[in-house]
């Protein structure tokens, strides 16, 4: 087991974004739709002061991100993506610590599909 170098943080739809989605939906997306949490490693924070400042530095990627599972037509998304209406729309969990229980190598794809690999970090 090893401590890798991020945080994290959690989000979960709120009900705004849950009847943003509703047009975009199928049948089997309105019986998933509940408070699953989606996860996005983040730099390191020491202390709550520094995660509440990571959070509103990645709170409008987080945001894009969640909107563009649903719908690609920008055009279609709520102006502005503030961070106001971010916490209107979800529901947030902070985590200072991140374990890679795995033992492999990390893997993460670039937006084209290319495979990256991080060195072990199970190893050290």
């Amino acid at each position: 087991m090893a401590v890798i170098n991020r945080c994290a943080i959690a989000v979960a739809p709120r009900e705004p974004m849950r009847a943003w989605t509703r047009p975009f939906q199928t049948r089997e997306d309105m019986e998933g739709l509940g408070d699953e949490e989606s996860l996005y490693l983040v730099p390191t924070f020491d202390d709550d002061k520094e995660a509440q400042r990571c959070l509103e530095h990645h709170c409008a990627a987080i945001f894009r991100a969640e909107l563009e599972l649903w719908c690609r037509d920008r055009s279609l998304w709520p102006e502005p993506l503030s961070a106001e209406l971010f916490h209107r729309w979800f529901q947030v969990r902070l985590f200072p610590l991140v374990e890679d229980l795995a033992g492999l190598p990390l893997r993460s794809y670039d937006p084209e599909g290319c495979l990256f690999t991080s060195p072990d970090v199970a190893a050290s």
